[in-house]
């Protein structure tokens, strides 16, 4: 948190992010609640979730073109792509007036799926700048972990007033649409205090590369290197590896629970819709103090370790859910499993920053990303799959016996591997 205060041109990258984020969850909500309303809801309520997978399909892509941006042209870039997603807003405005067809939806739709396309290579250009604008894996832990804890609020902050203000507004979607591309309008604006500095950067490493002489890789041969690093590194592979497995079984949670709660009330916290926000509202502050907060004594302790914590905490979830069936307990062993894991993605993404060079940056994370959100799909398909053929203890039962493995593999490795963490401080 103190790098936020201390560090104005972090806090500059950091304030844009978080306008971006604002506009986008708060119209993505409205945009759910738009397609429930049409005659043809149940295709807009599907379109709208796959089109909010599109998006994940192009990280690598993403990250391979941000890579190899000329840096010359960085700072251009994401100021005028800011002022684009604005300006695509203020155009959804109008066309969201018209008649609910469904040529109209899917022009909706696109507009969407581009504004989230720009939104990822924008930020990972704004990647290289935090690479070069922060010193040392600590500092990267630390400004990571908090700005991921700020997106989680701002997530929970504004999904809570777009679903009152939808209310109060009696469904003005184009508003919504509007208050969106004004968000990235200021996204775009706060950065040009320093833009003056963020402009020597970028001058600074076109300078470095000229000099090296380097030359544009290919998507094949610069992907290539991505995987290799991830490879190559123990400690980065084996953390990939756990954390596709914790996404496996994190994906397929909420619904599982769900599941189980609409057959079964002596879990529930007054209701069954009150039950399921108690969950995800205590899994999502836990992840969030803990982010924000990475100097709570945990720091010392290895991300293997930390992953193990959230298996053995998960394997004591599936049990209250089949056996004991306590409320307090669920909520319990939900906050204890989600505080590492508000830990697990900043450091880790901290010990890519200070591994990697900057021409395979943002190629990496996303490679990173993409195979750990891989296991979600299989997750749900599996878990869900047996609670809805056999019944959904069963299934509980089988998420426990897959959390204790992946808990055992977790204290392996952290008994194995070096503690790489101790050098933190």
């Amino acid at each position: 948190m103190n790098v936020y205060f201390t560090n104005r041109q972090f806090r500059a990258l950091a304030n844009s992010s978080f306008l971006n984020a604002m506009g986008s969850v708060l119209f993505n909500l409205v945009f759910l609640v738009y397609a429930q309303t049409l005659p043809f809801k149940t295709l807009a309520v599907s379109l709208v979730s796959i089109a909010n997978l599109m998006p994940s399909l192009f990280m690598i892509v993403n990250g391979y073109l941000a890579d190899n941006t000329q840096p010359r042209h960085r700072f251009r870039l994401v100021f005028e792509f800011r002022g684009i997603q604005g300006l695509l807003y203020f155009g959804l405005a109008f066309i969201i007036r018209e008649p609910a067809t469904l040529k109209v939806f899917v022009i909706l739709l696109l507009i969407n799926v581009v504004s989230d396309l720009i939104a990822d290579y924008t930020s990972d250009l704004i990647m290289h700048y935090q690479k070069l604008l922060l010193a040392g894996k600590d500092e990267y832990q630390t400004a990571l972990g908090f700005s991921a804890g700020v997106h989680n609020i701002i997530s929970m902050v504004f999904q809570a007033v777009g679903a009152s203000l939808i209310v109060l507004l009696h469904n003005n979607f184009p508003l919504f649409a509007v208050i969106n591309g004004f968000s990235f309008l200021l996204a775009g604006f706060v950065l040009i205090h320093d833009r003056q500095l963020f402009i020597k950067l970028d001058n600074d490493q076109e300078t470095v590369q000229s000099k090296k002489l380097e030359k544009r890789e290919s998507l094949r041969v610069g992907m290539g290197h991505a995987i290799k690093i991830v490879y190559q590194d123990k400690q980065i592979f084996v953390m990939v590896m756990l954390a596709a497995g914790v996404n496996t079984l994190g994906l397929a949670l909420d619904g599982l629970t769900s599941v189980l709660l609409a057959s079964n009330h002596t879990l529930w916290i007054g209701g069954f819709a009150s039950t399921v926000a108690s969950i995800s509202i205590i899994g999502s502050l836990a992840i969030t103090l803990s982010a924000l907060f990475m100097h709570d004594g945990l720091q010392h302790v290895s991300l293997p370790a930390l992953t193990a914590v959230t298996m053995i905490s998960l394997v004591l979830f599936s049990i209250n859910m089949c056996w004991l069936q306590s409320p307090i307990i669920m909520l319990t062993t939900m906050a204890l499993a989600s505080y590492p894991i508000g830990k697990i993605n900043p450091r880790l993404q901290g010990d890519i920053f200070s591994k990697v060079d900057s021409k395979h940056l943002t190629a990496t994370v996303s490679v990173i990303s993409t195979v750990t959100i891989l296991g979600g799909p299989l997750g749900n398909f599996i878990f869900l799959g047996v609670a809805n053929m056999i019944n959904p203890e069963i299934a509980w039962v089988v998420f426990g016996i897959v959390s204790l493995l992946v808990g055992i593999i977790a204290i392996i490795c952290a008994v194995t591997l070096p503690n790489q963490s101790e050098s933190v401080n």
